[in-house]
């Protein structure tokens, strides 16, 4: 079995000095002019420029940032050719060095999250899909058990990849359901976590930093239950969406950090890849300075 994917992914963080994840979520309305479809109702045309623009990226930012999360949403809306270009672009990612998560929020009932366990985590079985790879770890679901979560598990103890799961999401509506009170006074998210720590910390899947291959999604939205889900989850690493356009700042971040800096990884999509160009910049020049920008800010913060 490879190197756990925790261990690599401290690993390179430490070498960039860069807690951080690019989000790549292409939507094409917002790409540079020249890079937008000819004919956007040719599936063709819009999949050429996904892809043109998301390998851009991915060689703006891979000496900055040491993982990229891909939002496979923006790549299904292409049907199958959608799925191709997201496979391969993991491939190309990994070819740069950077380390992958696949934002697919999957999770079902037993046999049906094992079929998406090797969909979207084991390494592929194909022996002709030499320019496609799976990423290093996917975001999952754990609403519908631990059950459902199991498989998803096995192939982290069998191959070393990891996963984050979802306990506190960033979106505003996520206090309808994850701060609901419990009859212990706990809220949701906190059962959640309370619940998965055992996994999370199980030999079979930690590494050798304190951290294991279990991380959760929290918010970075979510500064007021930061602390706490900290506490509940001390040894898996945060991925933190909500960075830049969602309104949240690297103090926001700062509960999920351990005294050494580290223990989280702070996400940014459409702020990274959507920056307005400054004379004379191209717009890859642009995506990598927001990039430098953005870990800058939460070296900063890590500093004070």
């Amino acid at each position: 079995m490879q190197e756990l994917f925790v261990d690599r992914l401290i690993e390179s963080i430490e070498s960039k000095r860069a807690p951080i994840c690019v989000g790549i979520d292409p939507i094409l309305e917002s790409f540079p002019e020249a890079l937008r479809p000819v004919d956007p109702r040719n599936v063709d045309s819009c999949v050429d420029a996904l892809y043109a623009f998301c390998s851009g990226v991915l060689h703006a930012v891979a000496d900055i940032t040491p993982v990229v999360k891909f939002q496979i949403a923006y790549f299904e809306r292409f049907l199958w050719q959608g799925v191709q270009a997201y496979y391969e672009l993991v491939h190309e990612a990994k070819a740069l060095g950077l380390l992958v998560i696949g934002d697919v929020k999957r999770g079902d009932i037993g046999s049906t999250s094992s079929a998406y366990a090797a969909a979207h985590l084991a390494d592929l079985d194909f022996d002709e899909l030499d320019d496609a790879a799976s990423p290093d770890a996917i975001t999952i679901n754990p609403y519908l058990g631990m059950d459902a979560i199991e498989p998803f598990l096995q192939v982290c103890r069998d191959e070393g990849k990891g996963v984050f799961v979802l306990v506190r999401t960033s979106n505003p509506g996520s206090k309808d359901v994850q701060d609901v009170l419990t009859q212990d006074g706990r809220t949701l998210s906190e059962l959640v976590a309370d619940t998965l720590n055992p996994l999370a910390t199980s030999r079979q899947l930690m590494g050798k930093n304190g951290y294991g291959n279990m991380g959760a999604v929290v918010g970075a939205t979510q500064a007021h239950t930061m602390q706490s889900l900290r506490k509940r989850l001390p040894a898996s690493i945060f991925l933190l969406p909500g960075y830049g356009t969602q309104g949240a700042t690297a103090e926001m971040t700062r509960a999920a950090f351990d005294e050494k800096g580290r223990g989280a990884i702070v996400s940014a999509s459409r702020s990274v890849l959507y920056p307005k160009s400054e004379a004379g910049e191209t717009w890859q020049d642009a995506v990598k300075r927001a990039a430098e920008t953005m870990a800058g800010d939460i070296r900063g913060m890590l500093k004070n």
